[in-house]
């Protein structure tokens, strides 16, 4: 505002400005010159928005860093002296004194600015310029971190400023996803973070009226493609790790808005889950546990995308179909390969006896499948709903993960995959009809996996260790909240359950209603406060006489009482 009414300070650019030719090498070499930048100095501006300017600094940002020779031992201490004195802006960009990569870094904070003359003459005026930038993808050996750094903070200005210009740039190099994933991957992930913020910038551009279309394009160019095949177990875990995070990335910023995503659709396609279902279950590969993982947690994070569009299209009985269809192929994939995953699960008697990571992406992945079971619609929808279930009843999934969760009796994370599979089962409502299909895996639970009956020996057990002092076991509070979810199954869910459950052990009847008036009277005493109720959860129901008068005695009492 100063400057506009004359009353600003003289800085030295404007000296340096006033020459017949000023050369951009004097600018670096001045310690106002960024700060004159992101002020969009009329001067500065008009001069570094020229063609010629323009293009040195995209050269030096492309251009390798050149590390200066050492001063000659023949020239004098005064020489050496002003040699090795590095400037001001040289001490804050780089504490080499390397003065390539200085000005490298400034090249790419000019550019990287957002002023809006800069990103025009590179977008508009000049766009070869944006060739010779994106040239830097061409080089196939690994590139400087800093120089990776720069590069992406310009186009990363100009992706969220000339949306548009930009993502049509992309679209015109048929070639450069497999440069961009090649410098990503390089030597362990070299291209991480930098390059693959970047992508995912230009994924969630799909979502704006300029970027529309990206998706489709990135699909169609075989994005989807060749991260799937970093998954392969033959290959470092570092690249499943990677891939793994591009495609967690890719789902998360997908837009929910829209009815249908490309890249969604194709990761969720027939031909992707089998291979994702083949290099999971690949046994023979060094590295097959990383890969089941990883292919776990986009498992995982798809499961995610639907609970964020669901909602929206709970009304909408069409676009509901089409979304629960695109998860078909991969309930179809798994549910052929049940008997492998349960391989997966079994720990052979000489086997050491260790859980292992292994053996936790199957259970989890088991509790990401009954959740899209639960939202399958329309015929195709309810045979595959069927055949799940009996392909999981068939190969005793639910008990022999009840054998893992008993068995590691310290293993919360086992126990928190092996609560939520069972949640799945016995609370989730189904959203359509099932026609008496769906209690079929609630009495595998219960009949054949003998729940009811574990809890309670459980019980005994934890009694028994409490009075000899040997401690709690740690399982005991996911105990707690199955047999709040069985009691809601047996008394709303499906009340004539109990008659077919308990007609060869009446007793356990008896039993289990006793062992839930223990559970409620304890549950209740740790839900009080000096007799009073502080907080109490019944099932989805919450209910509380927590007032101003209680919270105080709570949070005010000293630590003595």
């Amino acid at each position: 505002m100063l400057r506009r009414f004359g009353f600003s300070r003289a800085t030295s650019l404007e000296a340096i400005l006033a020459k017949p030719n000023p050369r951009l090498e004097e600018l670096f070499d001045n310690e106002d010159l960024l700060q004159e930048v992101h002020l969009q100095n009329t001067k500065l501006i008009t001069f570094l928005r020229q063609p010629t300017i323009l293009s040195q600094l995209v050269n030096y940002i492309v251009s390798e860093p050149i590390t200066p020779p050492p001063p000659s031992s023949s020239s004098s201490p005064g020489q050496q002296q002003q040699q090795q004195a590095p400037s001001s802006v040289q001490k804050k960009l780089n504490v080499n004194g390397d003065v390539s990569s200085t000005y490298m870094a400034l090249s790419c904070e000019i550019l990287g600015a957002g002023v809006p003359a800069l990103m025009d003459g590179l977008v508009y005026a000049h766009p070869e310029l944006l060739t010779v930038l994106w040239a830097l993808l061409d080089q196939q050996h690994q590139l400087a971190p800093r120089q990776l750094a720069g590069f992406c903070k310009v186009n990363a200005i100009l992706l969220q400023r000339r949306t548009g210009d930009l993502v049509h740039f992309i679209q015109t190099h048929n070639d450069i996803v497999a440069k961009w994933l090649h410098h990503i991957f390089i030597h362990g992930g070299g291209g991480m973070p930098y390059l693959s913020d970047l992508l995912a910038a230009l994924v969630q551009c799909e979502g704006s009226p300029e970027g529309a279309g990206i998706a489709q394009w990135l699909a169609d160019h075989g994005l989807l493609t060749l991260l799937v095949d970093r998954l392969q177990p033959q290959l470092d875990p570092v690249n499943h790790e990677i891939a793994q995070q591009l495609l967690c990335d890719i789902i998360y910023l997908s837009p929910s808005s829209q009815t249908s995503n490309p890249l969604i659709e194709e990761l969720t396609s027939s031909v992707t889950m089998k291979r994702m279902a083949n290099y999971m279950l690949d046994t023979s590969a060094d590295h097959a546990s990383s890969s089941l993982q990883c292919c776990t947690t986009i498992i995982r994070g798809l499961r995610q995308y639907s609970e964020r569009v669901l909602p929206d299209l709970l009304q909408k009985p069409e676009k509901l179909l089409s979304h629960s269809s695109m998860f078909h192929p991969m309930l179809d994939t798994f549910t052929n390969h049940m008997g492998d995953l349960m391989l997966v699960l079994k720990i052979e008697p000489k086997e050491p006896m260790v859980f292992g990571l292994k053996r936790l992406a199957v259970c989890e992945l088991l509790v990401e499948l009954l959740y899209f079971i639960s939202i399958v619609h329309g015929d195709k929808g309810l045979e595959l709903l069927q055949r799940f279930g009996d392909a999981m009843i068939e190969q005793h999934a639910i008990p022999k993960c009840l054998d893992l969760f008993f068995a590691f009796s310290y293993n919360n994370v086992l126990h928190n995959s092996v609560y939520g599979m069972l949640r799945e089962i016995l609370t989730c409502e189904s959203r359509v009809p099932r026609d008496g299909q769906g209690p079929n895996l609630v009495k595998e639970v219960l009949e054949t996996g003998r729940l009811m009956e574990r809890i309670l020996k459980a019980q005994e057990k934890n009694s028994e260790n409490i009075k000899e002092k040997r401690g709690r076991l740690g399982y005991m509070g996911h105990l707690a909240l199955m047999s709040n979810d069985i009691q809601y199954v047996l008394q709303e869910r499906d009340p004539k359950l109990p008659e077919q459950l308990f007609v060869d052990t009446p007793d356990l009847v008896n039993r289990w209603s006793q062992h839930m008036e223990q559970l409620h009277e304890k549950s209740i005493n740790q839900m009080t406060y000096q007799g009073e109720t502080v907080f109490w959860s019944g099932r989805y129901q919450f209910t509380t006489t927590l007032d101003d008068t209680t919270t105080t005695k709570i949070y005010d009492t000293s630590e003595d009482t």
